[in-house]
Parts: structure tokens; sequence; C-alpha cells
């Protein structure tokens, strides 16, 4: 998956309903500036990895990841510690954006 739909596959995990009931921030996760309520379309430049932030996002969504069988291929584990992290209620601290 090109980064541009990656992209746009986390802003669509991002609105999902399981997801806001986290109150997670665009900002945490996207450069947005000062702006505090982000509309969708501004979330074009990750401030972190978006496999990781897929991952993440997918496991809040309850629903399946698409980038879980990549990034467990280029680092066993990973998947799995951030799921767990997400299912305990914490937010895992996800790599920078390259």
């Amino acid at each position: 998956m090109d980064a541009q739909s990656l992209n746009a596959r986390c802003v669509e995990l991002f609105q999902n309903p399981n997801v806001k009931l986290r109150m997670w921030n665009a900002r945490m996760f996207w450069q947005v500036g000062d702006q505090l309520n982000v509309p969708s379309e501004k979330l074009t430049q990750p401030k972190v990895d978006l496999c990781e932030l897929e991952v993440m996002l997918a496991a809040a969504a309850l629903t399946e990841s698409q980038c879980a069988p990549e990034l467990e291929k280029k680092e066993p584990g990973r998947v799995a510690f951030i799921q767990r992290q997400v299912r305990e209620g914490m937010r895992p601290l996800l790599k920078p954006a390259h």
C-alpha cells in the first residue's frame, strides 16, 4: 500500500466511533500546526510511522489491520505489542515518520 493510500486509511480509521471514544487528538499523529479541531482533509503530513498508526487505529476500531502482516514481517512482535497496548487502554509510543 502506498503512503497516500495508507494515510487515507488511517484518517478513515481515525473517524471510527470506537477510535473517537479514545479521545486522541489528531495533533498526536499528524502535523497540523497550532490547530485544535482539524478537518480530516488536512491530515496529510504524518508525525508517526503510518504502518504502526494503522495497526494501532485498527485495533482501537476493533477491525482487522491491513498493515499488520507487513509490520510483523519487518519487526516481529511489534504488532502484538501495539495491539496489546491498545486493548489495555494505553496509547503505544509509535516510531517517528520517515
